[in-house]
């Protein structure tokens, strides 16, 4: 079974963590090498990653991540209400998961 996980810094995934997604990663100052590890494990089919990470990352880093199938990996801002997160997921794996 594949898991829901969020990544990003503390302050991000203690809201994922009280909503409810128990894996979450905090990143550190190397974030593509924690996030090619969390894609390698297959573990997960849903990474939700903060919006800033995504930011900072070199061109060729991003579009390694953003073109990832397995997991798939959705930048979400801190702001993200539930159902902006809810239409990204859908429109990501095309299953609303919510239901």
């Amino acid at each position: 079974m594949v898991k829901i996980a969020s990544a990003g810094s503390n302050e991000f995934v203690v809201g994922f963590q009280l909503a409810g997604i128990k894996d979450s990663f905090e990143l550190a100052k190397e974030p593509f090498n924690q996030l090619k590890e969390m894609k390698s494990k297959k573990d997960f089919g849903i990474i939700i990653l903060e919006e800033k990470i995504m930011e900072n990352l070199e061109q060729h880093q991003r579009l390694e991540i953003e073109d990832s199938v397995d997991p798939v990996f959705i930048p979400v801002s801190e702001k993200a209400e539930q159902d902006s997160l809810r239409r990204l997921i859908k429109r990501s794996v095309g299953v609303d998961l919510w239901k």
